[in-house]
């Protein structure tokens, strides 16, 4: 799993109280998304997990591709709206994620700046030097970035908005997480984050806000997928029957808010069908053969 450990605590006790005496047998291995998914590439011949479970889809689309999972249909996955499951059922989408603006309340009074509202704002000379992203060679959320503002723009058009924010950027960090974590801190006035990491850190007190641009959102979902030559396929199931059960499900939305797949299962503020959200097709931008040009093109272009 690539859940983060706050989470997953939360997770894991819904799932001991739910299915004790599979719990009682289970165990997970947590790590970022990329090692995470490398891993199991490495484990093919002889695998040690027996299910992925809240990884980001384009990466579990690219294990599909290489053969490293196999198609399950979850009981109850019936009630996912279609756009947030593999056509094939090799994976089902369980969380949702949406990128957005973390914005230092402080840090943009002090530079007496106003809060971005949209991407085309970020290339505004006032905000030149005060933004950070993230790494789309080692971090998910960057790729996934990328992947949106292709969809978004069309790729020429992309690259052309990319050049024009690299002269905006003060850094460009390896890992996802922190951009956000540097705007909480009040090391950058913006950085561009997945929005539930904010929105956590703002809950318990920090002066953050979040913006989710109005000329799109890019968003993406987490899913769970039945690993190929599982050693226990039986108990993977009920694991991933449990992974998309109403009772699993309220105990996501604890930590991603509005931000999960079923939308029988009751949440706070704004649903996410409510945002301007970008039109990506989750199965190309996982194929890894296009996954590998986009990213190698950014490298070209802008890696120091």
């Amino acid at each position: 799993t690539a859940y983060e450990e706050n989470d997953l605590k939360t997770f894991w006790e819904q799932f001991k109280k739910d299915l004790p005496d599979l719990a009682a047998k289970a165990s997970y291995i947590r790590g970022s998304t990329g090692p995470t998914m490398a891993r199991l590439e490495a484990e093919k011949a002889n695998p040690q997990a027996d299910v992925v479970w809240g990884v980001f889809n384009d990466y579990v689309t690219g294990a599909a591709k290489k053969g490293l999972i196999e198609p399950y249909a979850a009981k109850e996955s019936a009630t996912i709206p279609a756009r947030f499951k593999h056509p094939e059922n090799m994976w089902q989408g369980v969380t949702l994620l949406t990128v957005g603006f973390a914005v230092n309340q402080k840090k943009i009074a002090e530079l007496k700046l106003t809060s971005p509202k949209a991407w085309s704002e970020l290339l505004e000379p006032r905000y030149k030097g005060h933004i950070v992203m993230s790494n789309p060679s080692t971090s998910g959320t960057a790729y996934l970035l990328l992947a949106s503002h292709a969809a978004r723009l069309g790729e020429d058009k992309m690259w052309e908005y990319y050049d024009k924010l690299d002269k905006q950027l003060s850094q460009v960090t390896k890992s996802g997480g922190a951009p956000g974590r540097m705007a909480v801190s009040g090391e950058t006035p913006i950085g561009i984050a997945l929005a539930y990491e904010v929105e956590m850190a703002r809950k318990q007190g920090a002066a953050v806000d979040v913006v989710h641009p109005a000329d799109g959102v890019p968003w993406t979902f987490e899913s769970n997928a039945l690993v190929k030559g599982a050693k226990n396929p039986q108990n993977a199931r009920r694991f991933l029957d449990w992974a998309v059960s109403k009772s699993a499900m309220a105990s996501y939305a604890e930590w991603r808010g509005t931000g999960i797949t079923r939308p029988d299962v009751a949440v706070s503020g704004p649903r996410i069908t409510e945002m301007k959200l970008i039109d990506v097709d989750f199965v190309k931008a996982g194929d890894p053969v296009y996954k590998e040009r986009l990213v190698k093109q950014w490298q070209e272009k802008f890696a120091k």
